[in-house]
């Protein structure tokens, strides 16, 4: 295995555990997507804390398997 796809893999663990993570708070939880609920995209929350925190990085890890994706699309890693 290369190391982009040791990296993709890692990225994708650490997402779905960041998601597990978020899984207990609000009625959108981390993994709504993966679960087939119905998404609420433009309510209005008021997460603080810890769950701010999680959404935070769950985000930044989205950016950077999708920047890294794109990167071993486009150089041919």
């Amino acid at each position: 295995m290369t190391p982009v796809v040791i990296a993709m893999i890692v990225i994708a663990a650490l997402i779905i555990v960041v998601g597990l993570f978020l899984s207990g708070s609000g009625s959108t939880t981390g993994l709504t997507a993966m679960s087939g609920q119905d998404l609420e995209l433009f309510k209005k929350t008021k997460d603080r804390g810890m769950v701010k925190v999680l959404q935070i990085i769950l985000f930044l890890l989205f950016l950077a398997s999708i920047t890294l994706i794109i990167l071993a699309f486009y150089l041919k890693w």
